[in-house]
């Protein structure tokens, strides 16, 4: 592992896809951190925008493919490794942001507007190499958004963001009988795997790692400004009630066969309490 970067106050928005993100994203950009620039466009299936910087999303997805996978761990290997030379690229690009960031509070306190206090970025894929990033920037604090798992299924069914047989390595028994998952099995498993490697991260990392219900967002947000700005340091103050992004879209009802499909599950079930108590936590 490179050493450490000193980077001051830095937030990172992950969790599984479909879950929030973009919300939690725009609420936290509202409230002063600087998400980056060159952001991915809005499209149908977010009209108001990712808030995603492409360098880190390139990166990412730069580190999935030397692993021989994509964000949907499509054959991918047990353990995801971060290559020498996209380490490197990593620390490039941090340098780059804070640099960024400083030009930014610079010309914001030259213009007498509020200076961003944080600065940070926001992608899903962030989950995946969330050890990576924690190791690699010591004042980094993880925001994870999480949303019931029938949503995000019915949201990545509509969306046919997976492929019809999608080979996910490791799935038991369709491994064992050699048979490929479906595209609901195959999302109800990703689900699973974005989040406890979440769960299993704050636990590594402990008071670096706060979870948020997505679909409570507007209600929880002020805790989530409270104990970033008590715990970690990181002074934000609350969003306009002007977000970018509908949060009435969190809180639309899944189909009835994924929501009895899902609550049926004891694993989907133990990791959804886990992430309630994680969530209960961030006081």
């Amino acid at each position: 592992m490179s050493s450490e970067i000193s980077c001051g106050a830095c937030v990172a928005i992950a969790g599984m896809h479909r879950s929030g993100t973009s919300l939690i994203a725009s609420m936290l950009g509202d409230a002063g951190v600087d998400l980056g620039r060159n952001f991915i466009a809005a499209n149908l299936h977010n009209q108001r925008g990712y808030f995603e910087d492409r360098r880190v999303v390139d990166l990412h997805d730069a580190i999935l493919a030397a692993n021989g996978t994509d964000w949907a761990l499509t054959d991918a290997p047990h353990t995801l490794s971060v290559p020498g030379d996209l380490c490197d690229r990593a620390r490039e690009l941090i340098c780059e942001r804070v640099n960024e960031a400083r030009r930014r509070s610079s010309v914001d306190s030259a213009m007498g507007t509020p200076e961003a206090s944080a600065w940070g970025w926001k992608d899903p894929r962030t989950t995946l190499f969330l050890e990576f990033w924690l190791e690699l920037l010591p004042s980094l604090t993880v925001v994870v958004p999480f949303r019931d798992a029938a949503g995000v299924v019915a949201s990545l069914r509509r969306r046919r963001d997976l492929p019809l047989q999608h080979h996910f390595r490791g799935a038991w028994p369709l491994r064992k009988l050699g048979l490929p998952m479906t595209r609901d099995d195959a999302a109800i498993r990703l689900w699973e795997t974005y989040n406890n490697r979440a769960l299993a991260c704050a636990m590594r990392f402990p008071g670096r790692v706060a979870f948020i219900d997505g679909a409570r967002a507007g209600e929880h947000m002020p805790r989530l400004l409270r104990w970033l700005r008590e715990s970690r340091g990181v002074l934000l103050p609350e969003p306009s009630t002007t977000t970018r992004t509908d949060p009435s879209l969190m809180n639309s009802r899944p189909p009835l066969d994924l929501m009895l499909r899902t609550r049926a599950r004891a694993s989907v079930a133990a990791t959804t309490r886990r992430l309630q108590a994680a969530s209960a936590e961030v006081a």
